[in-house]
């Protein structure tokens, strides 16, 4: 009887870890803007579980697509670059 329940105690446990696992679920955008043009874009995904890294992977390569371009993401501008995109209408003042 007790092998029983300790088979059944230790099921419920993996059970319970593999379920938290899977669980997990994240959402990630990130805004990127290119200093010369003042042209924008925007990476995101979402996913939950196992997906949560593939969408990692998918922000992560678009993000360096488009550096790769020129652009920034917008908390990585330099306060000289955002001064002259505020100055010429391109990006809104904090």
């Amino acid at each position: 009887m007790k092998d029983k329940n300790s088979r059944r105690d230790a099921t419920l446990v993996s059970s319970l870890a593999l379920l938290m696992a899977l669980a997990g679920c994240a959402s990630q955008t990130i805004k990127l803007i290119h200093p010369q043009t003042g042209a924008t874009a925007e990476c995101s995904a979402s996913g939950f579980g196992v997906g949560v890294s593939i969408a990692d992977g998918i922000v992560g390569g678009c993000r360096r697509a488009y550096e790769e371009r020129g652009y920034l993401a917008l908390e990585q501008l330099p306060p000289e670059q955002r001064a002259d995109l505020e100055r010429r209408g391109l990006l809104l003042k904090n």
